[in-house]
């Protein structure tokens, strides 16, 4: 994955416009404190993050679809190994232990795929 491309950007969670300054106050997928706190603008370029009051709520529709492609072969799954009863009763514990795990990830993740969505990464800045 090199520099320059949107999957960098979203994956490295960086700035979308010059892809060197962290989009959130504290780097990083798994973070336990302020998860959605981001600066106002980049450090770096100084790429506006508040981009209209409301913007980040549309960064639910971009996870939904990704949540759906996960968890739904898993529940899928979980159906057709009815049949093994001992299996199943910890599959879906597992599932939403899976599912909390994932939800700090995701929120960020929707957030920079949303920023990449509308914000193009350019040299010249």
């Amino acid at each position: 994955m090199k520099k320059g491309t949107k999957r960098y950007s979203i994956v490295k969670l960086k700035c979308p416009r010059c892809q060197i300054g962290n989009l959130f106050c504290k780097p990083g997928l798994m973070v336990f404190s302020n998860i959605l706190e981001m600066p106002d603008k980049c450090p770096n370029c100084k790429q506006d993050f508040k981009q209209e009051p409301g913007y980040y709520t549309s960064a639910l529709w971009v996870s939904y679809p990704i949540v759906l492609i996960i968890f739904i072969p898993l529940i899928v799954l979980g159906f057709t190994l009815d049949s093994l009863h001992s299996f199943f009763k910890y599959f879906y514990p597992i599932i939403i232990i899976f599912a909390f795990i994932l939800q700090i990830p995701l929120m960020r993740i929707a957030r920079a795929i949303l920023l990449n969505m509308t914000i193009d990464y350019t040299t010249k800045w």
